[in-house]
């Protein structure tokens, strides 16, 4: 059970570090609403564009506006 729970501690960061990157280096991704059919242009969570802010990359953001809104 103890080598279960260190694998999960040397596995846990390392995938959140590559989530991370993949943020960075590519924030927006296929719309899950409109990716079978293609786009729609009445899909909301869009706007019809098939292309969608990845959540990590919305997070990144939110605290970006955070930080500035709360320094001055």
């Amino acid at each position: 059970m103890a080598t279960a729970i260190a694998l999960l501690g040397l596995c846990l960061p390392v995938v959140t570090l590559c989530y991370i990157a993949r943020c960075l280096i590519s924030p927006w991704g296929t719309c899950r609403r409109c990716a079978p059919g293609g786009k729609n242009r009445t899909c909301r969570a869009c706007n019809g564009t098939g292309m969608r802010p990845r959540l990590g990359w919305q997070l990144f953001v939110h605290f970006r506006r955070l930080h500035r809104d709360g320094t001055r």
